[in-house]
């Protein structure tokens, strides 16, 4: 079974984590996403403004896509734009990526890790870490 839940949160800043700048988005959001899958669970979060991306493994078997919901609710609530809870029978079949993040109204991609992790790109460009969180 490959089927991967992916909680995506699309903020409404755009902001560099290592330039320390935050600010509203006027074009590609910041992103909080959990995704939870059979390679485990992970936090991953994009930064829009210089394509920064921190990723972290989380070894509770208790995070779910609700716990990961009520997460990005509760710390992003602010700055929350929209929340998507994307459902991938297999992250790694592109009809059913197109399907899944077409339904939603997502233009960007899936990209799926060596790791396992998957994360949802909202410009197609190159998501790299340049930083790291303190």
């Amino acid at each position: 079974m490959n089927e991967l839940v992916l909680v995506v949160a699309l903020l409404s800043t755009e902001s560099s984590y290592k330039s320390e700048i935050e600010r509203l988005s006027t074009g590609v959001e910041d992103t909080i996403q959990f995704s939870i899958g059979p390679s485990g669970r992970w936090r991953i979060r994009t930064y829009a403004i210089d394509h920064d991306i921190h990723i972290h493994s989380i070894d509770s078997e208790t995070v779910d896509y609700a716990f990961a919901e009520g997460h990005i609710d509760k710390h992003y609530d602010e700055i929350l734009k929209k929340r998507y809870t994307l459902k991938f029978i297999d992250p790694n079949d592109s009809e059913d990526v197109s399907r899944v993040l077409q339904a939603a109204g997502l233009r960007g991609k899936l990209e799926v890790a060596s790791a396992g992790f998957a994360f949802y790109n909202p410009d197609s460009q190159e998501y790299k870490t340049q930083s790291e969180p303190e």
